[in-house]
This record gives structure tokens, sequence and C-alpha cells, in this order.
């Protein structure tokens, strides 16, 4: 039977938000596998039961981890692109967010998230969720001149993601640095559809990132 001060901490947002909070730090140092609930209930200072009777399982953990995950980032993402003045510049300040938040999170977790049939469905949803306003963002790019009228950002937009797909099922970043990786896929490919202006962007990004 669920107590009555479960039934409250269930329903307490910073409750719940410290657990996931201390989670995706676990998950993102161990991987998930090298995480259990036992350890994170521990450190918490909380029963295993108290934990379980929240999250019944570390899935369903995981899946509210990555959603918090995704939450923070589109406010950052937000952030960014009222700092900027084009698509472009948008887009590179972002992968950079990325690329530094990368260097704190062990690749084994990037792989093992494929294990997880919750996981894989939340980010095949979450791609065809931010389709349409990708698409649509990305489009503006046209109009401030840094893409080329001929790209068809639908293509465009699943091509990325089969990109960086690709980039975790060949452990390309358990071999090479980061950057470097960044910088001969997704970079390359991305200013195959700019302009000259948008590669003067791209040129003066580098620089700024080596």
């Amino acid at each position: 039977m669920t107590s009555g001060n479960t039934l409250l901490r269930r329903n307490d947002p910073q409750y719940r938000h410290s657990i996931i909070t201390h989670a995706i730090s676990q998950f993102h140092q161990k991987g998930i596998k090298g995480v259990t609930m036992s350890q994170i209930s521990e450190d918490l200072r909380i029963s295993k039961r108290t934990l379980y009777e929240i999250y019944d399982s570390k899935e369903a953990l995981l899946l509210d981890c990555l959603k918090e995950k995704q939450r923070v980032r589109r406010e950052l993402m937000e952030t960014h692109i009222a700092q900027t003045n084009n698509v472009l510049e948008a887009i590179l300040k972002i992968f950079r967010m990325q690329l530094d938040e990368s260097h704190h999170i062990n690749p084994v977790f990037i792989e093992q998230l494929q294990s997880y049939k919750a996981a894989r469905n939340f980010f095949i949803e979450l791609h065809e969720k931010q389709r349409e306003e990708a698409v649509a963002f990305l489009n503006k790019g046209i109009e401030e001149g840094v893409f080329h009228e001929q790209a068809n950002f639908e293509i465009i937009y699943d091509m990325c993601a089969a990109i960086v797909e690709n980039i975790f099922s060949l452990k390309l970043l358990d071999r090479l640095p980061t950057q470097e990786v960044f910088k001969a896929t997704m970079l390359c490919y991305i200013r195959g559809f700019t302009t000259p202006k948008g590669q003067q962007i791209i040129d003066s990004w580098l620089q700024k990132v080596e």
C-alpha cells in the first residue's frame, strides 16, 4: 500500500526534480546500466520502496530524465536564438552548447539509450513533433541569405538526424574528439547548402572554436 507521505512526495515537483537531477548526473557519468535504483535511493537517502513507488522502473525514471533534459535544452536554444542575428548563427551556437555538454557525458550513456524502448520511442516522437517547427525555422535562413534557395529542409532535417545516428552507431566518439567528429560530419554537411555569406559565418565560427 502506498503511504500518505509517498503520495505527497510523488506529487511534489521539487521532490521529483531532485530525483531526476541526481539520476541524470549519474546516468551521464556511469552510463544507464552502470546505475541502479538501489544506488540512487542510497545517494538520496530515501528508501528503495519509496523510489519504486514514484518510479516503478529505471526505464520510467530514465524517460523523465530525458524529458527534463529536453525541456532545459529547449529553453537554452530559445535563449541562443534570441541572442543571434540569423538562423545559421543560432544553429552554430546551439551546436557549441551541445559540444560543451558532450564533454561531461560518458559516450556509453548515448550508446546504451538504444537498448531502452521508452528512450527510442521518445526520440522518434520528438523528431516528428519538432519537424514542422524545425523546417520553418531553417527556411528563415533562405530569407536571411545564409542558405541556398534550393535547400530542401524536409530532406535535410531527416539527413541530419541520420548523421547523428550514424555517429553513435559507428562509435566515432569513442575514438575521436567530439569537435573533430562534428567538423567532419555535421558541419561539412551544413556547409554544402550555405551561401557565401553563410560560409563566412561558419569560417568565423571555426576560428573561435579552434
